[in-house]
């Protein structure tokens, strides 16, 4: 069979727009000609983008960026400005394919370094208080105030150093904006995300803040603001120096601008995650004294940039962070090995001012990331199906440090198509739009759970990846109805609209399915009365099967699911299962399983290798409460095996096991 794809895959495009107006904050007046620089990190992998935009007359800055269809990525926009005081004032913003039109004003001060600085950082108070509450330090400088706060949730504080207790987990964008009435009105504003609660159920998240010792500019506090109990901390100060301390202060030999990061791990269950900010130190320059630089790399080769406001009389001096360097404002260099290299610019004004500046940041050479181009085709018993969706999802994360996910529309001979696809191992789901047609969303090739789904190694694609997708079961009409909702509270970006809920009868075939909405609503109607299953179904996410008993006397059930971005739990009246968790994630010898039940059981726990062998077996009964339930996996082989636990009561959970 010879598979054609329609020209829509590349005549239709992904947009990304960044606009806003810079305002200068002492006169209200708009800055002309002011840089705004636009970093784009794909957590998809393979793009990477840092560009520079100046306002126009009015204040007006814009920058465009095209994708083809199937071709944008996830990932993360950051806008920022450099205001006076050299603290720089940033916004970040999620996207995906799509069209984006993300808007950022900014209120800074230009010019000479104003009398008074708006700066804060956040602090979590010791327990017992809320996790949700935040208390918020006033390191402003020059000014008494008034003090207006304004904390991302719609409300506000006019005290000096207010703890606030924010509504929910989730990143939020606090202002801070001062006066001063003794100094004839200074004012100043200054925003950073923060981070309350954790948003990553029992993942981390690198989040950190920072300040100069007023009396030692080269000085820096670094305030971990970090979610989950992280086993270590490792910082990255951008001068080639190192620290493991949770809250560090560094002293720079230099005054200059520095690329600084911080990566928290945490062992059980086991988690990454990396946060990088650009940092000044030292006193804020004249204006006109700052410098950055773009880079571009072919491989080893990378060619620099070098920038200063206006293009004035300066010298460039280059060092590449593998002891070489050069000088000009713009050089090439080539790499002996792939590697993070610590870049830095100095510049010297040829004029009376004389005037010196150092940035650095941090340069990826050798990139070995391989673009690969996945596609197939699905079938609904023996013809292709006519319309429907196709999802590829990473089992790992890729370059970028997140999983990669990409959706592509199926077009009415059954085709999908992935063009831009990092090495990596993948799932494929096909779903069709239908839910009422009789087919049921199924992976790659046939398979029906996540658990269960074959995985596709990038790797030298094996295309056509093709679907046959599952046919559901017959559902006999009736007058009961499910009626459920999934709980994402405390999840800005979330995929809740990615999920498919799954219907099986009381002998567990699958007889239907309903795709969640984006705001997590789902509902089934016309049902006989009788015994049901439900279970959500997303790869990479874990999740429970709910039991729903319809009846005369019950003739509809309300079911409340939980997904906290790594897990789907549902809890509801007819459930024996209160609570399980499985640890340790990934096993080395004996797997735990400790189950909460609300009344006595008898369970069957059975541990499936990869290919499908059974490797283990064993009947346990519960008691009411909590229960303990060892696994002694020390002779079986690393790699991947899954966990399923049934009873006759309604117990079906089954969960994806590592071992190393």
């Amino acid at each position: 069979m010879i598979l054609c794809f329609s020209g829509t895959f590349l005549m239709a495009q992904n947009v990304l727009i960044m606009s806003g107006t810079v305002t200068d904050s002492a006169s209200g007046t708009p800055v002309p000609n002011y840089p705004v620089h636009v970093d784009i990190d794909s957590a998809s992998g393979g793009f990477f983008y840092h560009h520079d935009v100046f306002t126009m007359s009015n204040g007006f800055y814009i920058d465009t960026v095209f994708f083809n269809v199937g071709s944008m990525p996830t990932g993360i926009v950051m806008v920022s400005v450099w205001d006076c005081m050299q603290v720089m004032h940033s916004a970040n913003f999620n996207f995906g394919p799509g069209y984006h039109n993300f808007i950022q004003d900014f209120i800074i001060c230009v010019g000479s370094p104003i009398n008074c600085h708006a700066d804060f950082y956040p602090s979590t108070p010791p327990p017992p208080p809320n996790p949700l509450a935040i208390h918020f330090v006033n390191i402003s400088q020059g000014g008494n105030g008034p003090w207006n706060w304004q904390f991302g949730d719609g409300t506000g504080s006019n005290l000096f150093d207010p703890v606030h207790l924010f509504p929910a987990p989730g990143m939020y964008q606090v202002t801070l904006t001062m006066g001063d009435t003794l100094s004839g009105g200074c004012f100043s504003s200054t925003t950073h995300e923060v981070h309350a609660g954790d948003t990553t159920g029992e993942g981390c998240h690198a989040e950190f803040q920072w300040y100069c010792d007023s009396n030692n500019m080269t000085t820096v506090s670094f305030i971990n603001q970090s979610a989950g109990d992280s086993a270590t901390w490792n910082w990255s100060f951008g001068d080639s120096t190192f620290s493991t301390d949770k809250n560090p202060i560094h002293t720079y030999e230099h005054n200059g601008r520095y690329h600084v990061c911080l990566t928290v791990t945490k062992n059980n269950p086991p988690c990454t995650d990396t946060k990088c900010n650009d940092i000044n130190v030292g006193p804020p320059p004249p204006v006109g004294c700052d410098n950055w630089f773009h880079y571009m790399a072919d491989w080893l080769h990378v060619s620099f940039e070098g920038q200063m406001h206006g293009n004035p009389p300066a010298t460039y001096t280059w060092s590449f962070g593998d002891g070489t360097g050069d000088t000009g404002r713009i050089v090439d260099h080539n790499y002996a090995t792939p590697g993070m290299y610590s870049v830095s610019l100095t510049t010297v004004r040829q004029d009376t001012s004389n005037c010196t500046y150092t940035s650095t940041q941090q340069v990826l050479a050798g990139d070995s990331t391989i673009i690969h181009q996945v596609y197939g085709q699905v079938f609904a018993g023996n013809f292709p199906l006519n319309a429907g969706l196709a999802m590829i999802f990473s089992n790992d994360t890729v370059t970028g440090g997140m999983p990669f996910f990409s959706m592509a529309p199926i077009d009415s001979a059954g085709i999908y198509m992935f063009p831009y696809v990092p090495g990596g191992d993948y799932v494929i789901w096909a779903l069709p739009f239908d839910s009422l047609g009789g087919f049921l969303p199924t992976f790659y090739q046939h398979t029906l759970f996540w658990e269960q789904a074959n995985v596709i190694h990038l790797g030298q694609p094996t295309n056509p990846y093709n679907i046959n997708l599952i046919h559901a079961g017959n559902m006999s009409n009736g007058q009961g109805g499910i009626n459920g909702h999934i709980n994402t509270t405390g999840l800005k970006i979330t995929t809740v609209q990615e999920i498919t809920m799954l219907l099986t009868d009381e002998l567990g075939n699958a007889i239907g399915f309903r795709r969640v909405n984006s705001s997590g609503t789902f509902n089934f109607s016309d049902m006989a009365y009788g015994t049901y299953y439900l279970k959500p179904e997303l790869p990479n996410t874990t999740s429970d099967q709910v039991k729903v008993v319809l009846s005369v006397s019950s003739q509809t059930a309300d079911v409340t699911m939980t997904f906290n971005g790594s897990a789907i739990s549902g809890i509801n009246e007819n459930s024996y299962v209160e609570s399980i968790t499985v640890y340790p994630v990934p096993v080395n010898n004996v797997l735990n399983v400790n189950m909460k039940v609300v009344t006595s059981a008898k369970v069957n726990a059975v541990l499936y290798s990869f290919t499908g062998q059974k490797v283990f077996g064993e009947d346990y009964s519960l008691i009411k409460g909590e229960n303990m339930i060892t696994i002694d996996m020390n002779l079986m082989g690393s790699g991947l095996y899954t966990l399923r636990l049934t009873s006759p009561d309604g117990i079906n959970i089954v969960k994806k096991i590592v071992k190393l």
